[in-house]
């Protein structure tokens, strides 16, 4: 097993031979030059693209991708804290394997006990490239996600046993989601002070009530659950021709199907097109459940899509207040929030509620 190397400094020539040679990758020779520059806009961890030279031609990989603890101090105590890095390791050591949904192939994928500390090695691929939340995604690419969203959701569907893993959350597992109810009464009216300027009063009374009946929220819905990613955004997917790679599994759980589905056409789809096709595509959507063996029609469907597009307040109000103010992030953290209350009240989600 090779050692936990948690900064790009730490990867060396030589933990990248051990690394590729314990993985398969590099049966005969060595790694003799590693250059590498940071890469992507992730707030919980870093990721750095590595160009390796070998001593011989051994068909190994020529670039790939380390993800690592973050930088930002902030960000790194939360993501260790909350268990973010030790459920991107397990995911990718116990669950990717299990799923048709396109992840990256894995070179190397270590944490240590206290779970501050790791690093995953993975395959580069490039020229495939993230989407921005700072723009509205295309009909193509919001249906090639939702294609891979439906496939890890009919992998995982009606399996109890995920529930039990102590790297998937759920809101409410131990304590019926008072922590996380706890979390946003702290946080909310420190987001609203940052970003209520960009806020409808409707948005921000649905946003209130969503705070206030939080616990609701999270132990409402009682039907057959699955894996979902958590945080399934165009910034965590890596869109080539006609494909789409998932990443950052660090907010991986246990909800309703179609979570990640509504989360995605929340965050990631601007307002006016995805009212224009949200119908169509949570109709395609539940075809491709039904086609991989899920018995949930489109009215079910659309139904679930309504309650979940809550999650979006959960997810994006927790991670702008636990990761320092900076431009970008916040343009992004704003756009986002936008956009999740509006289709939450577009949706009438609120009746979920009550």
């Amino acid at each position: 097993m090779v050692t936990i190397a948690s900064s790009p400094e730490q990867i060396t020539p030589e933990w990248l031979t051990l690394a590729l040679q314990e993985s398969g990758h590099l049966p005969v020779g060595e790694v003799i030059d590693a250059e590498y520059e940071l890469i992507g806009t992730g707030k919980m961890g870093d990721n750095a693209r590595y160009t390796l030279t070998y001593d011989g031609d051994y068909g190994a990989p020529a670039t790939l991708i380390a993800k690592l603890p973050a930088s930002d101090e902030k960000a790194r105590t939360m993501a260790g804290a909350l268990g973010a890095y030790y459920n991107e390791v397990m995911f990718y050591k116990h669950l990717a394997p299990r799923t048709e949904m396109r992840t990256p192939a894995i070179y190397a994928n270590e944490v240590n006990a206290e779970g501050t500390e790791f690093v995953t090695l993975m395959e580069d691929l490039a020229p495939a490239q993230p989407g921005s939340q700072l723009r509205g995604e295309s009909l193509e690419h919001t249906r090639l996600a939702l294609q891979q969203a439906a496939k890890l959701a009919a992998s995982f569907y009606g399996d109890e046993e995920i529930g039990a893993l102590d790297f998937v959350t759920a809101s409410a597992r131990a304590d019926g989601g008072a922590q996380g109810g706890e979390l946003m009464q702290q946080c909310w009216p420190q987001f609203v002070d940052r970003f209520g300027h960009g806020l409808s009063s409707e948005c921000i009374a649905l946003g209130e009530r969503y705070v206030d009946r939080h616990l609701h929220f999270v132990t409402r819905y009682q039907g057959k659950k699955t894996l979902i990613h958590g945080d399934f955004r165009c910034e965590n997917v890596l869109f080539g021709p006609d494909t789409a790679t998932i990443v950052d599994w660090q907010t991986v759980g246990e909800s309703s199907a179609l979570t990640d589905a509504a989360y995605f056409m929340g965050g990631s789809v601007d307002i006016p097109q995805r009212r224009e096709w949200e119908r169509q595509l949570i109709g395609a959507y539940a075809d491709w459940l039904n086609a991989a063996g899920v018995d949930l029609g489109f009215q079910d469907c659309w139904e679930q899509y309504r309650e979940f597009a809550m999650h979006g307040i959960l997810i994006t109000v927790l991670g702008a207040c636990f990761t320092e103010a900076a431009e970008r992030s916040d343009r992004m953290f704003l756009a986002m929030i936008q956009r999740h209350l509006q289709q939450c009240v577009d949706l009438d989600s609120s009746d979920f509620l009550e």
